[in-house]
């Protein structure tokens, strides 16, 4: 208890400093660019047919910084959807499908 008592209250101040530190503010733009949307879109249908290939779009459209909101949740919706599909296919025996599970939890 000892121990506890004496770090207790550095332990507060690190949280008290650390959330009172300027956040920097994520700006997204209104509209996506033409290539961003068309790259949103490929994700959405490749999401049930080539879940594989969605997630590496997915992964593509998140180091993009002209993707709007909608398209963004849109690419989170289908990497969900193909994270589904490629668990089900997995669970039937597809190796292939596991393998890209596998690498999609080793890229986090």
């Amino acid at each position: 208890m000892g121990q506890f008592s004496i770090l207790a209250p550095f332990l507060a101040l690190v949280f008290f400093i650390s959330g009172c530190a300027p956040q920097s503010e994520v700006v997204t733009p209104k509209d996506s660019s033409a290539e961003a949307k068309a790259l949103a879109e490929a994700t959405t249908r490749a999401a049930m047919e080539q879940p594989a290939d969605a997630l590496a779009l997915v992964e593509s459209l998140n180091r993009r910084n002209d993707v709007s909101s909608a398209d963004r949740a849109a690419a989170l919706k289908a990497q969900q959807e193909a994270l589904k599909k490629l668990a089900e296919d997995a669970a039937a025996g597809n190796a292939q499908a596991q393998s890209a599970i596998d690498r999609y939890r080793a890229s986090k």
